[in-house]
């Protein structure tokens, strides 16, 4: 038996699409660098993303809309509004408008090329948005969004693309929407108990949000030993809930971690990756707010992880040795390795730590390590302090020489 038209159709669509990708991809990168450029001042925004549809979901999108009646397979990606994907993402809900706003502000000067509401930014004839429609859109979900449907020009053509504005919560709760009920077929939006369970779930983010919006425009207003104590508060509260539950479940007992949990907020805040990388995608709050930046950071992390790749409960080895970079680094680093897998709290301390930076294993201990020198002032002490360091280190117990309490007493020796 034959097949229908429409699979023919579709292949060839996909094959369209296959052999533009690459000029939607350079596309895309520019279209994000632009929006980073222009909102570079804008405190609210915590990154610009893009990403290019699959052939999965261009036929998925072929089928559902019934495109294929409408345009022929040489025609249809080009008339699709969201081949390419753009997302300002920022802090808070309140952003969202916020950004909205400048975005407006932006792109002022009506684009007579093109008409049907579009717009372009002065000075830039090659990206225009379409800011002549209602905003925010209501969505089939009943709930709202910031979506814009814009386009570019390079080499002679067009090229349409989908702008949303999404808070760090409405992108976590997209995700979650997206993988329960879109990418799963036994589940409709019609059935009363998942849409109900969604909308508990929003309702939920909403209140983290503002709860979150409260704590940072609290710490904008207070010193910065505040600001950093409420944000420590509030990611260790973060932490140790995430990492608790995940301990039991990888390990299958339960365990307080929370002294631990403190340990890792202060190496996150003050000397991890997020405290000290110079980010394209991921901006700092203002510079009276300078934990603010890490924080999000962070924030943003967490939402993109995927927990089930942290191996607690395993053992950690090391393929070739630790290089330090000087004899108290190695103090501290061999004693640390030669327990690490005999004492479960600090194995799973560790675990954790490098599931949170972005080197590797050995990269991760040996950044760890240097920290660790630098907050117990190793290199500083006299040479009676420092035989007297070795001789706490050497027989102290490792799953404890990593907390708060151990680091403060070890760095107090003269």
């Amino acid at each position: 038996m034959s097949k229908l038209g429409v699979f023919s159709y579709i292949e060839q669509a996909c094959g369209v699409l296959e052999s533009k990708r690459a000029l939607y991809t350079e596309n895309g990168v520019w279209i994000t660098e632009f929006l980073e450029k222009v909102l570079s001042g804008a405190d609210e925004t915590v990154g610009v993303t893009y990403r290019i549809k699959t052939a999965a979901s261009l036929k998925e999108k072929l089928v559902r809309n019934n495109l294929y009646k409408q345009y022929t397979a040489d025609e249809v990606v080009g008339a699709c509004s969201d081949i390419i994907g753009v997302r300002i993402e920022c802090r808070f809900l309140d952003d969202e408008k916020t950004v909205y706003g400048k975005l407006c502000q932006l792109f002022g000067v009506p684009c007579e090329e093109a008409g049907e509401g579009y717009f372009r930014p002065e000075g830039e004839h090659r990206i225009m948005l379409k800011l002549g429609s209602p905003q925010p859109e209501k969505q089939k979900n009943g709930l709202s969004i910031y979506r814009i449907d814009g386009c570019v020009f390079a080499g002679g053509e067009r090229y349409n693309f989908e702008l949303q504005i999404k808070s760090l919560v409405n992108s976590f709760w997209s995700e979650i929407e997206h993988k329960i009920i879109y990418k799963n077929k036994r589940f409709m939006l019609i059935d009363d108990f998942v849409s109900e369970l969604m909308g508990s779930i929003n309702e939920n983010l909403k209140n983290i949000d503002s709860q979150l919006n409260m704590l940072f425009r609290r710490c904008l207003d207070t010193s910065h030993s505040e600001q950093r104590e409420a944000l420590e508060n509030m990611l260790l509260t973060l932490i140790n809930e995430v990492y608790s539950r995940l301990v039991e479940k990888r390990a299958g007992i339960s365990a307080n971690i929370k002294p631990y949990s403190q340990a890792l907020v202060k190496y996150i805040l003050g000397y991890s990756t997020f405290a000290t990388k110079k980010s394209t995608t991921i901006k700092s709050l203002p510079q009276d707010a300078p934990y603010g930046g890490t924080t999000v950071r962070f924030m943003d992390w967490m939402r993109k992880v995927d927990f089930n790749e942290i191996a607690i409960g395993e053992k950690i080895e090391f393929t070739t040795p630790i290089e330090y970079e000087t004899d108290m680094q190695a103090v501290i680093g061999k004693k640390l390795i030669s327990e690490m897998n005999d004492d479960f709290f600090c194995n799973t301390f560790f675990h954790i730590l490098f599931s949170v930076e972005v080197g590797n294993d050995m990269q991760d201990f040996a950044t760890y390590v240097r920290y660790y020198a630098r907050r117990i002032g190793a290199d500083e002490k006299s040479k009676e302090g420092k035989t007297r360091l070795i001789a706490e280190i050497e027989k102290g117990d490792a799953g404890k020489l990593v907390l708060e309490s151990e680091i403060e007493r070890l760095a107090a020796i003269r």
